[in-house]
């Protein structure tokens, strides 16, 4: 009988929030956002009921689901914008949610995206989605000291720079770095793949091992897809205290790289302004 993933739940919340981001990125929301987020939440409560799983990640994946719920609130019942583009409105909340349909949805964003907020403090996702949440919710300077905090940790995110400009506070100063996240290991795969006949996605997706990258690959890299013009297929590879090493996929100086510590199982993590998750 086979062994079961002892991190099975962090893994599948993840998989069910990654769906999620797709499609609140792609399409503003589907019907299938609401299902996901219960997914999510159902895995996070089993975890949580088991004796060894990282409370850290827990924390975090509660809080993304609490982030993407707002987002679909205020995509589909509010009709404002709310994206990792651009931010969120100020005050959305008190100007264009008459009925307070998205209050208790911005209390629970605030709620666990501070209470995960010292979980990485290497990582801009914890502060970039409680500046969502408090821009919506019409705090203006706690939005700005969240997306701040986002910009102290990664100085390139777009979206929290933009969302500082919409609120009319400057960006800290800071440079981009090339160095790993100074905590964790592991792998991040770039690459692409057509959604219709128009439009194709960047994806971005996280890997604890380089093993699994070869495995992952062994039945990918024969997708055409990844040949298109502007795919830019990549591997970045993390080390603690080292440059972010990138290599073109058909590179195998990668594979017999170890990447310890490793990448929690199940969490994500802000990069190339995207949140990025593990691979299922």
């Amino acid at each position: 009988m086979p062994v079961q993933d002892p991190h099975i739940h962090l893994r599948q919340a993840g998989r069910s929030l990654a769906e999620c981001e797709f499609l609140l990125r792609r399409f503003s929301g589907e019907r299938a956002v609401p299902d996901l987020i219960a997914q999510a939440r159902h895995h996070c409560d089993q975890a949580e009921q088991l004796p060894h799983e990282d409370a850290g990640t827990l924390a975090i994946l509660r809080a993304v689901a609490s982030t993407f719920a707002l987002r679909h609130v205020a995509l589909s019942d509010v009709r404002c914008d709310f994206d990792d583009d651009d931010g969120t409105l100020l005050n959305g909340l008190g100007k264009y949610d008459a009925k307070g349909v998205s209050r208790p949805f911005t209390e629970e964003a605030v709620r666990s995206a501070e209470a995960a907020l010292a979980t990485d403090p290497y990582d801009a996702l914890m502060p970039l989605y409680l500046g969502h949440a408090l821009t919506w919710a019409g705090d203006q300077d706690g939005a700005i000291a969240a997306y701040q905090e986002a910009l102290r940790r990664a100085p390139d995110d777009r979206c929290a720079r933009s969302a500082l400009s919409s609120l009319r506070a400057s960006p800290p100063r800071g440079s981009r770095s090339r160095m790993s996240h100074p905590r964790h290991a592991f792998a991040l795969l770039r690459s692409a793949y057509w959604i219709n006949n128009n439009e194709w996605e960047d994806a971005f997706v996280l890997f604890a091992s380089t093993a699994d990258v070869r495995t992952h690959l062994a039945g990918y890299l024969a997708d055409e897809d990844l040949e298109d013009e502007g795919a830019e297929p990549a591997l970045h590879i993390h080390r603690p205290g080292r440059p972010v090493a990138t290599y073109d996929l058909e590179d195998t100086d990668w594979t017999g790289i170890p990447l310890k510590p490793p990448l929690p199982p199940g969490r994500p993590l802000r990069l190339h302004s995207r949140v990025c998750f593990p691979h299922h």
